[in-house]
């Protein structure tokens, strides 16, 4: 086999050549690869970070809420929603704020916290709790319609009898006894456990037996 020999100066301008032709797309490639190792340790960095300070916003606003500061807490919900707004202790932290609204007597800002929610679909295993709860809150406010759209069709898993017994309240409140008896069968029929559970959907359904039309009206 013939092999051909350069001397120094021959070696030198081959690699001057290879070098002119291909180097710029070699150091090109180095700088992506390196830049895309550090751009992924950075994103990495960013989203451990993220979560760190929205762990640390959902500490504090747990304190205050344990502590019956609702303003400091809103204070604190706000900066959250701006700082890590996508955050899934965001949503958890609003279903904090949304319930301490409601024993507040704040229904309009609970409302709007669970509308919030539903709208983020990064919060989507956070929806049946969502949506169960704003409807609770419009049929309080007495907006039948909107609440009972909310949980029309087939209910999430696990929520098949919260979601008949709100069908019922909302019956009662229109006056309609015997699709309200009916939904709160459904629900009991439903019902796992929960004995104190139970025991409510069983007055309910005798609130809505013989008499009771006399009774309510």
């Amino acid at each position: 086999m013939a092999v051909e020999l350069y001397d120094e100066h021959e070696q030198s301008e081959r690699v001057r050549k290879w070098i002119k032709e291909y180097g710029f797309s070699l150091v090109l490639g180095l700088v992506l690869a390196f830049s895309g190792i550090f751009g992924f340790r950075f994103w990495q960095d960013h989203q451990t970070g993220q979560r760190q300070l929205a762990a640390e916003y959902f500490d504090v606003i747990d304190s205050e809420l344990e502590a019956q500061s609702l303003d400091l807490a809103e204070e604190q919900f706000v900066q959250m929603r701006e700082s890590v707004p996508r955050s899934s202790y965001t949503g958890l932290a609003g279903l904090q704020m949304a319930a301490a609204y409601i024993d507040d007597g704040q229904l309009g800002p609970a409302a709007g916290i669970y509308r919030d929610i539903l709208d983020e679909r990064r919060f989507e295993n956070l929806w049946p709790v969502a949506t169960l709860r704003l409807a609770r809150v419009l049929e309080a406010q007495g907006e039948l319609d909107e609440a009972e759209g909310l949980i029309s069709g087939t209910a999430p898993a696990g929520f098949e009898s919260s979601w008949a017994e709100l069908r019922g309240d909302i019956y009662m409140s229109r006056g309609d006894l015997e699709q309200a008896r009916m939904a709160y069968q459904e629900a009991l029929d439903k019902l796992t456990g929960q004995a104190a559970g139970r025991g409510v959907l069983e007055i309910k359904i005798d609130s809505t037996g013989p008499g009771a039309t006399e009774e309510t009206s």
